[in-house]
């Protein structure tokens, strides 16, 4: 095989391999892409906005998944594990590994993954069908960053929110949550004081 040809494997292949795997990979258009390893804040915080969301919708049609359901983002041919999701359609599954649609996705911000999450991922998160509130959540500093989707102008509209009582408010799910809340038990990296 030359340096310059890719070894390229069918969905089925990558579904049957991942199914046997250790650790988890993404696929995209023939190529597998190992996940790297998330830090403790990462788990937290993940863990901090399932508990929550879980405790909202326990008597509502939707359901949160963590890090484990499969999301297959048809339109791509990529399969990816967000962080957090939230399904309300029975529809979206394919099976109990697999969905192919979701109404909300969180990804927790991670260095090495943050350019992928905010650019071809959410790039091909659009094209979700029923896809309406997309969430970037900092590990690093207090930050939540979130893209809501108006139906009628087809476009995104972007709130930034990084103060202990702004709130997280998603209303495709009527769901809203203090920042203080969420980032309950994180404690960030302390920056070195600079020297004069």
């Amino acid at each position: 095989m030359s340096v310059m040809e890719k070894k390229v494997m069918t969905a089925e292949e990558y579904l049957a391999r991942e199914r046997q795997a250790e650790e988890k990979s993404e696929f995209y258009q023939g190529e597998c892409f190992a996940m790297a390893g998330a830090s403790r804040r990462h788990n937290l915080l993940s863990v901090n906005i399932l508990r929550h969301l879980a405790n909202h919708l326990a008597s509502k049609h939707c359901q949160p998944y963590v890090a484990d359901l499969r999301l297959y983002i048809e339109a791509h041919e990529h399969y990816v594990y967000p962080d957090v999701l939230v399904v309300c359609d029975e529809k979206a599954y394919v099976d109990e590994e697999n969905c192919k649609d979701a109404t909300v996705i969180v990804e927790v911000l991670s260095p090495s993954t943050e350019t992928y999450d905010r650019g071809l991922k959410f790039l091909h998160y659009q094209s979700l069908p029923s896809l309406q509130e997309y969430v970037l959540i900092s590990q690093e500093v207090l930050q939540v960053e979130v893209y809501h989707r108006r139906i009628q102008k087809q476009d995104w509209i972007y709130q930034a929110l990084s103060q202990p009582e702004d709130a997280l408010v998603l209303s495709s799910i009527d769901f809203s949550c203090r920042l203080a809340v969420l980032y309950e038990s994180i404690t960030f990296p302390i920056e070195p004081a600079s020297s004069s």
